[in-house]
């Protein structure tokens, strides 16, 4: 067999917690597993590595729950799993992956399939957003944690949600200023999340360790606050902040300037879900565990059935909760091939995680007023160049669905296939935050290959 095309019993998409934990399970058992991850190492972006041969930037000290990452880090590299790195998963299709790795066109054949591919950061676009300097919470942490970059001396950490404080945490032991970090939640919407934290052990020590790290820190969480807009002179130099009333709406007059050169805005995660869409998987709105998720049933396995899915892909839900649906997805593979039963821990493990992670993430849930920020001027699709007034017209004249407007005005259409502008542009098109979005539009390649990679691709003549 060519060297182009692998084969496998499971292929598993994503070297995060959940394909971590799935693959180590598969491969302890005797099946052989095939790991395919974008990243340079494994851990995916909670469990971030740092190159090898990269000193980290400052004294990184590691909340609680990094103690079971290192565990399942060990796990996974003593098992006998081929952990294929840098590698794109373009197309696919049931016991087909193809993917680019190294400037080739590669194909893996495999019996199951296991999708981990994780989440991307929710961009709430406002004024300036654009400018050199200004990114997701979720960079800041790969520029830090996974490069070893500082990113500059001052900076302004905004958004809303639990991983607002790894963001300021990350900047703090990289030597960078944190002169404010605004949570655009109110103070008493986020208490609803209480009972949640107090009642689950580990999310109680991880709340514990960032309260001490702020508290010593200096820096404290201002609530009911957002940016309103950046400015600067080729990169930012300055933020404009302010109030927000409870719906996320700026309160006009309440704006203050401060000086940075580094702001990192973290509005939630958004499901990446386009492979499990391509592969025949249903999907469902919820907008707490940040939009279209993959609907599994109880065992984890998708609409297709031979293929699992694992971790946000599911809904955002964490680390714990990945890790717990990996292992429950590899316990109901390993039944179905060697007709050993799913043992009930397993699906306790998963639902207890799951249960404990909505009830947080119901505290934090996307705020339809901040589509309000955006003013007609603002672009809203960075790859087409796309602004505010522009969509809105193309929503009138062609109709409000995402794909409307799309033909209307190049929104979406860019590099990224509207993962960065998708998840709120028909929020911004029509002023209606609080409406479900529609199902990101599925296309191949999934992400951007060569040419050359498409033409090469191995054994996709019998498919399309």
């Amino acid at each position: 067999m060519s060297d182009a095309i692998l084969s496998a019993d499971v292929g598993v998409v994503g070297a995060g917690p959940g394909g971590m934990a799935a693959a180590k399970e598969l491969a302890r058992a005797g099946l052989r597993v095939v790991v395919l991850d974008e990243g340079m190492r494994a851990g995916g972006q909670i469990f971030r590595q740092l190159p090898v041969g990269v000193t980290a930037a400052g004294d990184h000290a590691e909340p609680p729950s990094h103690d079971a990452g290192h565990e399942l880090l060990h796990d996974f590299a003593a098992a006998d799993v081929e952990l294929v790195s840098g590698a794109t998963v373009w197309d696919a299709a049931p016991g087909r992956l193809w993917f680019e790795h190294d400037g080739r066109s590669r194909l893996l054949e495999c019996h199951h399939i296991v999708l981990a591919p994780g989440a991307y950061d929710r961009c709430v676009p406002f004024p300036g957003w654009t400018l050199p300097g200004v990114m997701t919470a979720g960079a800041l942490q790969v520029m830090v944690r996974g490069f070893g970059v500082v990113p500059g001396r001052r900076a302004l950490v905004v958004g809303s949600g639990p991983l607002l404080l790894p963001t300021v945490t990350s900047l703090l032991s990289a030597g960078v200023e944190v002169v404010a970090a605004l949570e655009a939640s109110s103070r008493w919407r986020a208490l609803r999340a209480a009972p949640a934290i107090v009642g689950n052990a580990a999310r109680r020590r991880e709340a514990t360790f960032y309260a001490k790290a702020l508290w010593r820190s200096g820096v404290r969480l201002q609530w009911g606050r957002t940016v309103f807009a950046c400015e600067g002179d080729g990169r930012v130099q300055r933020a404009i902040v302010g109030k927000v009333d409870a719906s996320g709406r700026p309160r006009r007059g309440t704006e203050r300037t401060i000086e940075v050169d580094v702001v990192g805005a973290g509005f939630g995660l958004v499901p990446s879900v386009e492979l499990g869409v391509l592969l025949g998987a249903e999907t469902r709105h919820d907008a707490a565990r940040g939009g279209h998720c993959v609907v599994v049933d109880d065992q984890q396995r998708t609409a297709t059935k031979s293929v699992f899915a694992v971790g946000e892909i599911c809904g955002v839900g964490g680390a714990e909760v990945a890790r717990a649906e990996g292992e429950l997805a590899a316990a109901a593979i390993l039944a179905e091939t060697r007709g050993a039963p799913v043992p009930d821990a397993r699906s306790r493990a998963a639902m207890r995680e799951r249960r404990a992670s909505d009830a947080m993430l119901r505290a934090f849930a996307p705020l339809p007023g901040l589509v309000e920020l955006a003013r007609p001027d603002t672009i809203v699709c960075r790859c087409e160049d796309v602004r505010l007034l522009a969509a809105q017209q193309a929503a009138q004249l062609h109709g409000d669905s995402h794909r409307a407007i799309k033909m209307g005005c190049r929104a979406g259409m860019g590099p990224c296939q509207a993962r960065i502008c998708g998840p709120s542009l028909q929020a911004l098109a029509t002023g209606d935050g609080a409406r479900a979005m529609d199902r990101p539009i599925v296309q191949v390649p999934l992400k951007p290959v060569r040419a050359a990679t498409i033409e090469q691709a191995p054994g996709r003549g019998a498919t399309t």
